[in-house]
């Protein structure tokens, strides 16, 4: 296997690994504040996170214009593109985080006002501060070379890095409830974890780059930039709606419950979305450097593997997460934490949300962020103007109502842009899997619920049952892969670096 494929593979196994450790760590740390504080602690650091990521916009999709710019310079060695995109990504990440700073203060003064709770104006504001500060350490000093790793391939260091601080603030967050279980304590040793990425990542980048970081900036990489504003508004929208709704509606309470259905749910959108950033820089390689054909072969594996892990582990969510909510609050006696609906459409959605991936990151790879950005808008306009009716009348199982139509809508509108503009392969193919894998999965939940009885709760008993729905989408979903998608699945073999006569 060429070294290229090499790297893609050790790039996917890395983020990959990263994010499956910073799920277990995300059940943990909330679990561990759930059962030390309580449901209207856990809502309200689940409810200011949400607040303090709405700086995201502010961005205005910087990011995915960075990456999409630094594919062609990395693939024909041009250094001096290279630094000058860095330059201008490094000071403009920079004044964001000097930005932040300030939205950050005013969020501190204004916030307590607006919630429905008791804890006083200090307690809460005092709070907000401290959470805020891992953001500016990722915006100031870290995110610039985050992003030139993973244009180069080389995630699998960076992942490393971000996968040592994970475990690092899981060990302080457990150390410090042992030793001063205030919640304060806690998120201030966690943020201060985090000053170790920025000095990690910026002496492996000084001794593997020539960067000249006296070049000038380049102006029309900023222009850019508003072209991708659609993206971090839907990315925020999408990620933040339903908390930020349901705090203003519903209460503090509302919101613990809600997160830990969240939690699983962006858990597995975090692990599967994860094999984006080890296939997308290598297809948009392909892409930039006119390797139409091979961009097509990976991008029709990548569709297959993302199709089969997302409606396996949505499919499985849907069926096991409402009694997992009851196990993992079994200690908290002052909400309903058992919503089954719920569970059910969150999941639905973000599956929908992770099979339109590729689609997404293909369009931003070929550079097309203002032809797309009318679908993110509306994604974001429809997910709000639907979720707060739908709140209002329905509760909190309203607010993923919402959430699912407007995700529908834009991967729908992401696989025909695709179609008629980019890659140009039918849609078809999209449309077969959606039918054969919807079925399928339908079926394999219908099954589980009649089949495989959880009996009593416990541990245990909740993992043998998943165990069990697990094994049989797996099994019907691996079928109707073979079946329909054979191409695919060979290509799949070759990557992972079974070889034949080479």
């Amino acid at each position: 296997m060429s070294t290229k494929k090499d790297r893609t593979f050790l790039n996917v196994v890395s983020t990959v690994s990263l994010q499956v450790v910073t799920l277990l760590s995300g059940f943990v740390i909330p679990r561990l504040i759930l059962d030390s504080f309580g449901s209207e602690i856990n809502g309200l650091v689940v409810s200011l996170t949400q607040f303090l990521n709405y700086i995201s916009l502010i961005e205005g999709g910087v990011g995915a214009v960075i990456l999409a710019n630094l594919y062609k310079p990395l693939a024909t060695g041009d250094k001096a593109k290279i630094s000058a995109v860095v330059v201008t990504a490094n000071r403009f990440f920079q004044k964001l985080a000097l930005l932040f700073l300030v939205y950050q203060f005013v969020l501190a003064a204004v916030y307590p006002f607006f919630v429905k709770t008791e804890l006083s104006w200090t307690y809460i504001s005092t709070l907000t501060i401290i959470l805020g500060l891992s953001t500016f350490i990722q915006y100031y000093f870290s995110l610039t070379w985050r992003l030139l790793l993973q244009a180069d391939k080389r995630m699998y260091f960076s992942a490393f890095v971000q996968g040592v601080a994970v475990v690092l603030n899981l060990a302080v967050t457990i150390v410090l409830l042992r030793v001063y279980p205030s919640v304060h304590v806690v998120k201030i040793g966690a943020g201060l974890v985090f000053f170790s990425q920025p000095l990690i990542l910026n002496r492996y980048i000084l001794r593997h780059y020539s960067i000249d970081r006296s070049a000038q900036q380049d102006p029309t990489l900023l222009a850019q930039r508003w072209d991708g504003f659609g993206i971090n508004v839907a990315s925020m929208v999408h990620g933040s709606t339903a908390t930020v709704i349901l705090t203003l509606i519903t209460g503090l309470s509302s919101v613990s419950v809600f997160n830990v259905y969240l939690l699983v749910a962006n858990g597995l959108k975090a692990l599967i979305t994860s094999i984006s950033s080890g296939l997308v820089p290598t297809i948009g390689n392909y892409y930039a450097k006119g390797e139409l054909e091979d961009a097509k072969r990976l991008f029709d594996m990548y569709d297959l593997l993302m199709f089969f892990v997302s409606f396996l582990c949505f499919t499985v969510a849907a069926v096991t997460v409402a009694p997992f909510a009851l196990l993992y609050a079994e200690n908290a006696t002052d909400a309903e934490y058992y919503r089954p609906f719920l569970g059910a459409v969150l999941m639905a959605g973000e599956c929908f949300f992770c099979i339109r991936d590729p689609y997404v990151n293909m369009a931003y790879s070929a550079g097309h962020f203002r032809q797309v950005s009318k679908y993110a808008y509306a994604e974001a306009a429809g997910n709000i103007l639907l979720s707060v009716p739908f709140t209002l009348l329905l509760g909190m199982d309203g607010v993923v109502i919402g959430l699912l139509v407007s995700v529908l809508y834009r991967t729908i509108a992401q696989v025909y842009y695709l179609k008629n503009n980019i890659l140009h392969r039918p849609a078809r193919s999209f449309w077969i899997k959606i039918v054969a894998f919807g079925l399928v999965s339908a079926g394999s939940a219908a099954a589980s619920v009649f089949w495989f009885r959880l009996g009593s709760l416990s541990v245990a008993s909740w993992m043998i049952y998943a165990v069990k729905v697990t094994a049989l989408e797996f099994a019907l979903l691996l079928a109707v892969s073979l079946l329909l998608c054979r191409k695919e699945c060979r290509t799949f073999l070759s990557f992972v670096n079974i070889r034949r006569g080479t």
